[in-house]
């Protein structure tokens, strides 16, 4: 199997491995250089990295990588395009929940839960990559502030107690989300000021 890297074909990777063995080793030479694989292209067809590591055979596999602080700034932007939409759907779910529109809010309680559960992982992993001290400006007592607010939210959720669940989102958990932002926002500066 031919064996290319962002173009460049390889012909020095150790012997006939098996897929997952290329695979590793093709992601230790591209972490080497500071990037992260993105893609995998196995005869043309593309497929995630558990998919290849399963597979015997084929003529040749294309590994595309882009540099990780490229992708940081580019999660870092999407992390801030979405908090505004995050925060509107949030308004919508207490709303319905005011309105006695039980179903409506519930259907979009979980799609906020995720949401909120993707950006605050998403900043996680930026904060890492970037090596930032995540406790610095009042950010470990924001988050800590958040789990709380989400903990009650869930007591609240489990009684169902949509009057006081409406509530704890417009009066805790938004104005929370928007303090966030601020802290996405600067590490989005601090993320493109240090290339």
């Amino acid at each position: 199997m031919k064996i290319y890297i962002d173009g460049q074909e390889y012909t020095d990777f150790p012997g006939e491995g098996s897929a997952l063995s290329i695979l590793s080793e093709a992601k230790r030479r591209i972490s080497g250089t500071g990037r992260v694989l993105t893609e995998i292209r196995l005869d043309d067809v593309v497929m995630d990295e558990e998919v290849f590591a399963g597979v015997n055979g084929g003529l040749g596999v294309h590994f595309t990588s882009r540099p990780v602080r490229g992708l940081i700034l580019e999660t870092l932007d999407e992390a801030l395009k979405y908090i505004p939409r995050l925060i509107k759907g949030l308004e919508e779910i207490a709303l319905h929940f005011e309105k006695n529109e039980f179903i409506a809010g519930e259907g979009k309680l979980a799609d906020g839960a995720d949401g909120l559960d993707w950006l605050l992982q998403a900043f996680q992993k930026c904060t890492l990559l970037l090596a930032v001290n995540e406790n610095a400006d009042g950010l470990r007592e924001l988050k800590e502030s958040l789990d709380g607010t989400i903990s009650s939210l869930g007591a609240v959720h489990a009684e169902k107690k949509y009057p006081q669940m409406a509530f704890c989102i417009r009066q805790e958990l938004i104005p929370e989300i928007e303090k966030f932002s601020v802290h996405v926002q600067r590490l989005r500066d601090l993320g493109s000021s240090t290339q």
